[in-house]
């Protein structure tokens, strides 16, 4: 994928993420929350699912606990007339920001080692701060792989 299509997939994945909101899930889970705000006993989507009552309470639990799989909780998303919406949103609602962030970290390092190694001999970076900004938005342009890794720079 070339660098402009990389930006342009960032941009258009922010922009997404930006229009979503999200309310943190309930103590009682999703699906308990929800069966019991429409007064659906649990022998409904055991009825629909197959399974047990106590099934579905126990799938409850691993709601609650996240140990149950994406499949059971669109099953019983399902049998509640609900659909799931799955989604791994950003820290800070922006992708940008994590590759921004990335960048400056990557290049304080490099910027760092750099000095580390010219003050050895006497010349050092005279303006770090500048250095580091620059590389950092060479990095964040030119995204690719090398980005994510400690030993490359």
């Amino acid at each position: 994928m070339t660098k402009r299509l990389k930006q342009i997939q960032l941009t258009n994945l922010d922009s997404r993420f930006a229009k979503m909101s999200f309310e943190p899930k309930p103590k009682s889970g999703w699906i308990k929350t929800i069966r019991e705000a429409l007064s659906m006993p649990l022998a409904f989507p055991a009825r629909k699912l197959g399974i047990s009552s106590p099934s579905v309470s126990r799938l409850e639990k691993n709601e609650i606990d996240e140990s149950i799989t994406l499949k059971s909780l669109r099953q019983l998303a399902a049998a509640m007339n609900c659909e799931l919406h799955y989604a791994i949103v950003p820290h800070g609602g922006s992708l940008k920001k994590i590759v921004e962030k990335r960048a400056e970290e990557k290049a304080r390092v490099m910027v760092n080692d750099v000095n580390n190694t010219m003050s050895l001999e006497d010349q050092k970076i005279k303006d770090s701060k500048s250095s580091v900004k620059f590389l950092a938005k060479e990095f964040a342009e030119n995204l690719n792989k090398s980005l994510w890794s400690d030993d490359e720079n």
